[in-house]
Formats: structure tokens, C-alpha cells, sequence
């Protein structure tokens, strides 16, 4: 039944926004800070920790090429003016 939920949850995740991905890391981070949770629970929550992480900077680096292909785009019409 786990299986199933992590099925969910994986092709969830897919669907979120950068931020509503980097506000699940933060709750991940915050609830790992307080502690007390058995060692397989802090192992699942750093897990999927990760995968929000990796989530975050592929979107990051995909806004980063855009604004880059922008800025190419700005500096041509630039050039193309003068």
C-alpha cells in the first residue's frame, strides 16, 4: 500500500509549482530540525528532501536558460538597431 502512495506522491510532484516544492522543503527541514522521529522516518523525509531539491534546481535551471535566451534575444535587437 506504501508503493501506491509513493506511485501518488511521485507523479504528484511532477505537477508543482517551484514554490510549492521548495515550501515542502522547508516543512521537511523544519520537522527534521525538531527531531524525535525514529531513524526510517528521518530517512524517508530526507529522501524525498532530495528529490523536492533536484525538483527545485532543474526548474531553477530552467528558468535560468530562458532568461539567458531572453537576454540573448534583447542583446540582438540591440544590435540590430544601431
Amino acid at each position: 500500500m506504501a508503493k501506491s502512495k509513493d506511485n501518488a506522491t511521485g507523479s504528484a510532484k511532477s505537477d508543482k509549482s517551484l514554490e510549492q516544492s521548495m515550501q515542502e522543503l522547508s516543512d521537511i527541514v523544519t520537522k527534521m530540525e525538531r527531531g524525535g522521529m525514529p531513524l526510517e522516518e528521518t530517512f524517508e523525509l530526507y529522501k524525498e528532501g532530495m528529490a523536492l531539491l533536484k525538483q527545485c534546481r532543474t526548474a531553477i535551471d530552467g528558468v535560468e536558460k530562458e532568461l539567458q535566451i531572453l537576454e540573448d534575444d534583447g542583446d540582438d535587437d540591440e544590435h540590430t538597431e544601431s
